[in-house]
């Protein structure tokens, strides 16, 4: 087997040539389905960060892959997007396994931390420290037939799901947007999910101006490339819930969803759910990306799991020793009766790695 090379460019100097290399591997493989791996994505949060590059990987004269990341300045790199990414993975033919660790290597990336990459994937599973399934609703053959799949096994809480627009119907006229472009609809995701953030002691996401300039910019752009989609529902003109997604060709992953508190009684969350399944399937949409976890409401309207891996790949050097002796010292230190303190290095290593892929370290 030919040796891989491999070119580090930003997303703005990827050729004509490379670009329709991209596109035809989403076509052709049946993995890369997810809107997080379009181009249009990659060149979003580009234009939201600096620091995000692509290798361009080669045998001899042929292009066999992409694998694009967001690299700190000492050698540590992750995702693009780093803590708002939800799934990554390499572009590629199916059936073609590069080895992440010469890529990195030649890219002088020391560590590079992963979490919600394809578990199908020959690299992630190598390197792989747990695997969860991320959930997926099945809405390929609309959403009629949906309903009558999951209505059995989803039990109550898909019933009282699916019921949810009719009861808050109840209480006045509802007016839903699949695609809704007004700007005071994005000005109420960002108050209603910091309100949250502040109050579930989480890092406030939109007060990053790097995180509004992504979502704006997604906002602006073709679905065919990977796009924003905000979808919102009103009660008698007033906003009760919106929702941004991120949109490919045939596939929406859930994202920021809110609403407001005053509305909470009435669920409108589940009724903006159930609302832009039914739109998605009208609109070409084949399923819907939930993400993993184990909330009951996930559980309940998934129609399957895919597999998500989460784990890091090292290479000698100062930042991949430091990140192999912290998961050494948890994992070794996991059987003995010390308590939370058995986690703590693992935990401070990736408490270090959460601020700065916030904060662009």
């Amino acid at each position: 087997m030919q040796m891989l090379s491999v070119e580090l460019k930003s997303p703005q100097t990827l050729s004509d040539e490379e670009r329709a290399a991209w596109r035809g591997m989403l076509t052709s493989n049946p993995f890369l389905v997810s809107p997080y791996l379009t181009l249009g994505y990659v060149d979003a949060v580009s234009h939201a960060r600096p620091d995000i590059k692509v290798a361009v990987i080669r045998r001899g004269d042929r292009i066999a892959g992409f694998f694009a990341f967001q690299k700190g300045p000492m050698g540590h790199a992750r995702a693009p997007g780093g803590v708002v990414n939800d799934c990554h993975a390499v572009i590629c033919a199916p059936g073609e396994d590069i080895a992440l660790s010469h890529v990195l290597t030649q890219t002088g990336v020391e560590v590079f931390d992963f979490k919600d990459c394809l578990a199908a994937q020959a690299p992630f599973r190598r390197h792989a420290e747990f695997l969860e399934g991320g959930w997926i609703i099945d809405i390929s053959d609309g959403f009629d037939a949906y309903v009558a799949q999951r209505k059995k096994p989803g039990g109550n809480t898909f019933r009282s799901a699916i019921g949810a627009p009719k009861k808050l119907a109840k209480e006045g006229e509802l007016t839903f947007r699949f695609d809704d472009r007004r700007p005071e609809t994005l000005e109420a995701l960002y108050a209603w999910k910091s309100a949250q953030y502040r109050e579930s002691g989480f890092p406030d996401l939109f007060a990053l101006k790097w995180v509004r300039d992504l979502i704006e910019q997604l906002w602006r752009q073709d679905r065919a490339e990977g796009a924003g989609l905000m979808s919102t529902l009103e009660l008698d003109g007033r906003l009760a819930a919106v929702h941004f997604g991120l949109i490919g060709p045939t596939v929406l992953h859930s994202w920021f969803p809110a609403y407001d508190p005053e509305f909470a009684h009435l669920t409108p969350g589940n009724a903006l759910l159930i609302e832009m399944l039914q739109a998605g399937a009208e609109a070409g949409v084949r399923e819907v990306h939930m993400g993993p976890g184990d909330q009951r409401q996930k559980q309940a309207m998934g129609s399957f799991q895919e597999g998500l891996a989460t784990g890091c790949i090292t290479r000698p050097g100062l930042v991949g020793w430091a990140r192999q002796a912290a998961g050494y010292i948890e994992k070794t230190a996991e059987p003995l009766p010390l308590g939370p303190l058995a986690r703590a290095p693992g935990k401070a290593f990736r408490k270090i790695d959460r601020i700065a892929a916030l904060y662009g370290v």
